[in-house]
Order: C-alpha cells, then sequence, then structure tokens
C-alpha cells in the first residue's frame, strides 16, 4: 500500500473515490469537451497542457487555456517549461486567475516541439533541474497539491522513472502519473506493465498508471500493476464516455446508442460554437465527430464528405441522413 495512504494526501483521497484520471491533451481538452466528459466521470481532469512561460506574460491566447467551470472540478492545470525560475510567477498568475485544485508538471511529453525546448520527456535528462522545479512549484503552490507526468525513460538504456519518482516525493509532490513508454517509443508498441508493477512497488506516494488503456481487458492489465489510478488519454479521446463504460466493465466501442452518440455531438457542437466563435468551431468540430464515429458502418466515406462541409447547415444534413440510416 502507498506510504501516503493513511496521510493528508489530497489525490490519493480523490483517486480512492474514483480510481480514473482523464489526460491532458493538447488541443483537445478545452472546456466544452471537459463538459463532455462530465457525464459521464467524476474524477480527476485536467486542462490542456498549457505553457509556463506564455502564463507568465499574459498572453491572451495562452491564458484562455485557463478557462474552467464550476462543472469542471475537481481540475489542476498542467504546466510544461524547464526553467525553474519560472514556475513560481507561472503558478502566481494560474491561482491568481483559477485557483487550481492541483497543478501538474509535464515530464512526460514526447513531442518535437515540446521537447525542443527542453521540456516535457527532455527534463527526465536532467534529474537536477527537475528536482530544482519541483521544489520551487511546490514551494509556491503551498499546501496545493503537485503531481508530475513522466515516462519510463528517454530510451530502454535510459531507464530513470524510479529516480525521477523519487525526487518527486523528497519534493513535496503528492503523485507521480507514469506512462508505461519510453520517449523514443512515442506511442507505439505495448505498454510496460512490469515496469510500471516495479515503480509502483518502489514509490513512496501514489502512482497513476497511463498507456493504451482503451476496453476492459486493457484496464484489467494496468489495474494489475497495483497503480493507484489509471489515466485515459487517446481512449477518451475517441470515446469521453469510456469512463462510465469501464467502471460498468462494459466495451466503451459498444456502450452508446446510435441516438444518444447523435444527441452528443449535437451537444459538443453547441458548446463549441459559444467557446470557439461562428469562424472557428465548425473544423474542432469535425475533428471531433471523425473520432467519434471510427468503427461505425461507412464512417471512413461519411469522414470525407463530412470534411467538405463549409457550413452547420451542411453538416447536420449529411449527419441526420447518416444516424437515419443507421
Amino acid at each position: 500500500m502507498t506510504e501516503c495512504s493513511t496521510s493528508t494526501n489530497k489525490i490519493l483521497k480523490i483517486l480512492e473515490k474514483n480510481k480514473f484520471v482523464a489526460a491532458p491533451l493538447a488541443g483537445v481538452t478545452n472546456p466544452p469537451f471537459r463538459r463532455l466528459m462530465r457525464k459521464f466521470f467524476n474524477g480527476l481532469i485536467y486542462t490542456e497542457m498549457v505553457s509556463v512561460e506564455g502564463i507568465r506574460r499574459k498572453a491572451d491566447r495562452t491564458l484562455s487555456y485557463l478557462s474552467i467551470t464550476d462543472e469542471d472540478h475537481p481540475i489542476g492545470v498542467q504546466l510544461f517549461c524547464s526553467k525553474p525560475e519560472a514556475y513560481k510567477e507561472a503558478i502566481d498568475v494560474v491561482q491568481e486567475y483559477i485557483h487550481a485544485e492541483f497543478v501538474d508538471i509535464n515530464m512526460g511529453c514526447p513531442v518535437k516541439k515540446v521537447i525542443k525546448s527542453g521540456s516535457g520527456c527532455a527534463m527526465m535528462l536532467d534529474p537536477k533541474n527537475s528536482a530544482e522545479i519541483i521544489r520551487v512549484s511546490k514551494k509556491a503552490l503551498g499546501d496545493v497539491p503537485l503531481t508530475i507526468k513522466i515516462r519510463l525513460g528517454w530510451d530502454r538504456k535510459n531507464l530513470n522513472y524510479n529516480e525521477l519518482i523519487k525526487i518527486a516525493y523528497e519534493e513535496g509532490a503528492e503523485a507521480v502519473t507514469l506512462h508505461g513508454r519510453t520517449k523514443t517509443e512515442m506511442f507505439t508498441g505495448e505498454v510496460d506493465y512490469e515496469l510500471i508493477a516495479d515503480a509502483k512497488s518502489n514509490a513512496k506516494l501514489p502512482i497513476i498508471g497511463n498507456g493504451n488503456v482503451f476496453d476492459v481487458d486493457s484496464l484489467d492489465k494496468m489495474i494489475a500493476t497495483g497503480v493507484d489510478g489509471v489515466m485515459i488519454g487517446r481512449g477518451m479521446m475517441k470515446q469521453p464516455w469510456i469512463f462510465e463504460s469501464l467502471n460498468n466493465r462494459q466495451d466503451p466501442s459498444e456502450f452508446m446508442t446510435s441516438d444518444k452518440l447523435y444527441e452528443l455531438i449535437k451537444e459538443l457542437v453547441k458548446h463549441e460554437k459559444v467557446y470557439k466563435g461562428e469562424m472557428f468551431y465548425l473544423e474542432m468540430v469535425k475533428k471531433y465527430i471523425v473520432w467519434f464515429l471510427k468503427g461505425m458502418p461507412d464512417a471512413a466515406a461519411l469522414r470525407n464528405r463530412l470534411y467538405m462541409c463549409a457550413t452547420e447547415k451542411e453538416m447536420f444534413s449529411l449527419l441526420d441522413y447518416y444516424f437515419y440510416k443507421l
């Protein structure tokens, strides 16, 4: 059992009520999408990954990522940056704007443009700097929980997840999310459940397992590692109802009726239209619709026609006919 289990660890207390965690996904987990997820899920949720430098400068676009609603809670903000001195100022701004319930530092993103700035997985190559970032951030947050998200390491020759977890514990973090792949593996290949179990067995704070949880079978494999929580990312992106379906031990692909799915799509379109504005919402919702319909009859043919729609009216005419045929 995690050493923190009888303490005042706030993250662990939330995980004991709901083991699932919704991953922060750039370009996905905005307010409309989070609102949709809350229909199926009451656990930990994040904003999109937010730039510390953008927050410090109070750039309008960056601050828009901090928009939250009453329905979002419990919600945390995920930050990325490789400069320890920048975190205090950014956290002060975050707390001024939204009073985040917890803050996460992304040390696990494998995307090139994030790595290039020294952030994400690149931070695992410099444990000393990462320790300083955690220390500065925790001091700035006070009693507000701090978590970090990491991978197994840069590659199979540099598996330093236990070192980073130990640092996180010593510097006051309340939990670590561990993705069961290395940076070089990106999102390909099998998740290494054995190493996630090893991390859990050595950790003195809660471990949240992450990677390839799409159905009941993959969920069971993750839970078998002993982790305190399970983070779902790409599975949630395509099926935001995945949390409720897995809680009910049901396959997410068979959970939604076509009628309920269409109502969900209509609701998301309405929320995105308000959030993004008339000029920008349509392309965003097309992306979501394509994800939600993947695997359904004639979805590939619909996708091509959907992207050609120039107006909402045209799009819904197409969807009306598609769902009518179903």
